[in-house]
């Protein structure tokens, strides 16, 4: 009796809403490291958590140069839309570099 498995897809195409939600949780992530990163580091000063969150971005590969302008460049943090803005200006900047 052989078992077939249909949970692994043939195709190595990512369906485009799933490519779409993968995209939006991988910038909400981004997002949430930048804000720990900037009550860290700014706020609380805190040498060793800060250091942990640099670490982190450096361990998920994480553009380093995103993250800090999104630090610098958004003034409130906690608001995703300016933080969407910022981050979608920089990666239509890097894309023309």
């Amino acid at each position: 009796m052989s078992i077939k498995n249909n949970l692994i897809p043939n195709s190595t195409e990512v369906p485009f809403g799933t490519k779409e939600t993968r995209t939006r949780n991988d910038r909400q992530a981004v997002f949430q490291l930048v804000r720990d990163l900037v009550q860290a580091q700014f706020e609380r000063g805190d040498k060793e958590l800060t250091k942990r969150l640099w670490q982190d971005v450096a361990d998920r590969e994480i553009d380093l140069n995103r993250v800090i302008n999104l630090m610098y460049a958004c003034s409130f943090h906690e608001d995703d839309n300016e933080m969407t803005r910022v981050d979608e200006s920089y990666q239509k900047t890097v894309l023309f570099d």
